[in-house]
């Protein structure tokens, strides 16, 4: 058992410490700060992801075309039952990428959009740098893993390329949801005030075929949730989470629209 890597030591158990003194002395981790710690992403799974590919070292028996993955625990769900999830914060970003065939790798996630006037597109309709770079628009969603019955987990859906269709309409959801407060206003809701089931649905166009993003809202969230996701909110817009992007797939910004191409 001890031979076996963080991510592979998956237990729902509980450890029970009931001597008060193994608790006096602290956790052991006060000196880590934000930056000593890297928010997982969640993801879907592609037909062509690692994760399913028996002779890559990232390879999940269980994980299937469809599911959702996160990325630190190896942990995977099922795409049609899908995740229930609490987005806590959103913020879009300009990321730019070496090309994959020049080796690939994060650039900087600190351009703005005006940054996309600048650049032309390649014969697949990426956006490309003077310095030949790619940037992509990607949308972030700063997430809590909701499941009944485990703890919160604290997740980032990064969405790029067709997704962007996905997350303009989600956006357009979360924007016109309420609460009622105490006094009986209807207010516009925080994010975090409902949770959220996503799921994987297959798309296509006349190329490619891909498993796309679906979502419904699927109930308040409690309120001991929502204390926790408002902070979560805080530290996200303060810049306190540490995000180590990841290079997932190539993608093609088309005339037409947004179409991703799986690896």
């Amino acid at each position: 058992m001890a031979s076996k890597k963080v991510a592979e030591l998956e237990s729902s158990e509980v450890a029970v410490f009931d001597d008060d003194s193994l608790l006096s002395g602290g956790t052991g981790l006060e000196e880590a700060s934000a930056g000593d710690y890297a928010i997982p992403f969640l993801r879907v799974l592609q037909s062509m992801s690692p994760q399913l590919k028996k002779s890559d070292g990232q390879y999940i028996a269980e994980a299937q075309e469809g599911n959702f993955f996160n990325s630190v625990t190896n942990k995977v769900y099922d795409g049609d039952t899908g995740v229930l999830i609490i987005p806590c914060a959103y913020k879009k970003k300009y990321i730019e990428w070496i090309p994959r065939e020049k080796g690939g790798g994060f650039v900087s996630d600190q351009h703005d959009s005006a940054e996309l006037a600048k650049c032309t597109k390649d014969d697949s309709g990426k956006f490309i740098m003077e310095n030949g770079n790619q940037l992509v628009e990607t949308a972030e969603y700063y997430s809590l893993i909701a499941e009944e019955d485990s703890a919160p987990e604290q997740v980032l859906l990064s969405l790029t390329s067709s997704q962007l269709r996905f997350s303009r309409r989600w956006n357009t959801m979360l924007n016109n949801a309420t609460v009622n407060t105490a006094v009986g206003e209807t207010v516009q809701a925080p994010m975090f005030a409902y949770t959220y089931r996503l799921t994987s649905i297959p798309q296509s166009n006349d190329q490619y075929s891909w498993m796309g993003l679906s979502v419904e809202r699927a109930h308040p969230t409690s309120m001991s949730l929502a204390k926790i996701a408002m902070e979560f909110m805080k530290a996200a817009r303060q810049g306190e989470v540490n995000v180590q992007q990841e290079q997932e797939s190539a993608v093609s910004n088309t005339e037409e629209g947004e179409e991703e191409i799986p690896f």
